[in-house]
């Protein structure tokens, strides 16, 4: 029985994929590591995401989760949350120890994000290399917007500001 719940659970959600990939334009993406620990990587060390591919970046805003172009490796990809986007400016932690690109730019404990540019963090600071490390990652480097996390199982990621 338990077999089959679990059974009619992945054909449900195969079914929903199949029908936003096919209408909404998505694509399925495996994630590894503890940067995203506790949002993406909770209880597994990977992951599987729902991410809209078709979204224009203009319609990227703060508290998304996106899958961009590692800008210091030009063949991977990261998963990241957008803290800030252009115009904004990103408040520092005193206590935390700056990246590179923190140390090298920041003025009275913030920065500011150009245009064309979004600053990306992992939600578990402590392990990710993000934004403070490499600085504001530029627009075409994001190419989908996380809509949902479908294994382990499901969770929506999409948040509000």
């Amino acid at each position: 029985p338990e077999i089959m719940v679990t059974a009619a659970k992945w054909a449900l959600l195969g079914a929903l994929g199949t029908g936003l990939m096919f209408s909404r334009g998505v694509a399925f993406v495996t994630t590894s590591g503890s940067s995203m620990v506790p949002t993406i990587n909770d209880t597994s060390n990977t992951s599987v995401l729902l991410v809209d591919v078709f979204s224009a970046v203009t319609n990227i805003k703060k508290n998304d989760i996106v899958l961009c172009h590692d800008p210091e490796e030009c063949e991977g990809f990261i998963v990241k949350r957008v803290t800030a986007m252009a115009g904004q400016f990103v408040q520092l932690d005193p206590h935390e120890e700056p990246g590179p690109y923190v140390a090298r730019h920041s003025y009275e404990g913030r920065l500011s994000v150009p245009t064309g540019y979004c600053w990306v963090e992992g939600d578990n600071r402590s392990t990710s290399h993000d934004s403070r490390a490499f600085g504001p990652i530029p627009l075409g480097l994001v190419k989908g917007r996380a809509l949902c996390r479908i294994f382990p199982w499901p969770k929506v990621l999409l948040k509000s500001e």
